[in-house]
């Protein structure tokens, strides 16, 4: 370590500072849970269904005279089903050094705990929201924003019998160029619903920023696109304070927010349609769903905002041991009523 070294002298008659806050050194940010979980929607039932129109009737043409109807009776619809994933994140402690701690506290270190175990169940949930559902996970991006290529089936329905159920899915894309982000908004655009969101790496994010902004002066760039900041609100307007809530920088593209997230997997796109993939969490029996957040660490999302299906148990004192161990446990699904409203670009470069 640098500096000065201080003599024992000084060192035995001065008391230390410790920070009152705790510099978080590991988490590398975690957006996509900020967006689903903190607006998600409640889980209700067995399981979570939808009923999905996956075909026109044929009951129906122009006639003379009295016609010739068809009456047979029509069947458009199947349904959809998803059941709830659950994880947990615990805490234990031993009362000696929780005794040793409130002797002459600087940081609570009950309280610590329970945030960075907080903070590290939600980064472990934004992991999964990039996985492909399998160990017990909760689905992902990965089988959610696919065309049968991960997951053959999707909500207990076979994807190749129902298109609807088809994201667009764009492989060995290379270099990235606008037409790309273009031409992936169109392949999941469907009337008025199109992705309200972009999200991708760093790295990729830097290449859009230099072809939207060529000039690093520019305050507006092409195809009216422009810098600011998002949250799980939306768009923050200029002048609004960011406070409790984690703010990411956004540029826009067709007035859609392009957002990065140190969790996207390497060389990809997702283009999310918010409206029809979603978290929903199923409230615990017992403990109910809490408010994660906290301020004695510093760093990235360290103000998670209130969310739905997580649950902390208490503390709780195990038989044969000197302490407490408490869990914090989360039952809940990422879904999608249409994943064709969705798609992604895949093996992109910058």
């Amino acid at each position: 370590m640098s500096g000065r070294t201080i003599d024992t002298q000084t060192t035995q008659v001065t008391q230390d500072d410790i920070a009152r806050k705790v510099a978080d050194g590991i988490l590398d940010g975690n957006l996509i849970t900020s967006l689903f979980i903190s607006n998600g929607r409640t889980w209700r039932g067995e399981k979570m269904k939808k009923n999905l129109k996956y075909q026109k009737s044929t009951a129906m043409g122009w006639y003379t005279g009295m016609g010739d109807f068809n009456v047979t009776q029509q069947k458009t619809r199947v349904q959809m089903e998803s059941t709830p994933a659950s994880v947990y994140g615990g805490v234990t402690l031993p009362y000696l050094e929780l005794s040793v701690n409130k002797s002459l506290p600087v940081v609570n270190q009950e309280a610590l705990e329970m945030q960075s175990a907080a903070d590290d169940l939600l980064d472990n949930i934004g992991d999964a929201f990039y996985g492909d559902g399998t160990s017990n996970q909760c689905d992902g991006l990965k089988n959610i924003v696919d065309d049968g290529s991960v997951a053959l089936i999707y909500r207990g329905l076979t994807r190749a019998s129902y298109d609807a159920l088809d994201a667009d899915v764009s492989t060995s894309v290379g270099s990235i160029t606008l037409d790309t982000i273009g031409a992936s908004l169109d392949a999941a655009t469907f009337g008025s619903e199109e992705p309200d969101i972009v999200i991708t790496t760093k790295t990729l994010w830097r290449a859009l920023e230099d072809l939207l902004f060529p000039s690093v002066t520019a305050t507006y760039g092409v195809a009216g696109s422009k810098r600011g900041k998002i949250n799980r609100l939306g768009d923050i307007g200029a002048g609004q304070a960011l406070t409790g809530l984690a703010g990411y920088t956004a540029i826009w593209y067709r007035g859609v927010p392009i957002v990065k997230d140190a969790k996207c997997t390497a060389g990809y796109i997702y283009y999310i349609n918010r409206k029809f993939t979603f978290w929903s969490g199923l409230p615990h029996i017992k403990h109910g769903m809490i408010n994660m957040g906290g301020d004695m660490i510093e760093g990235v999302d360290n103000m998670v905002p209130k969310n739905h299906g997580i649950a902390w148990t208490g503390f709780k004192e195990p038989i044969s041991q000197d302490g407490e161990t408490g869990q914090f446990i989360a039952y809940g699904q990422l879904m999608s009523d249409l994943p064709r409203l969705n798609s992604v670009d895949q093996d992109c470069t910058a």
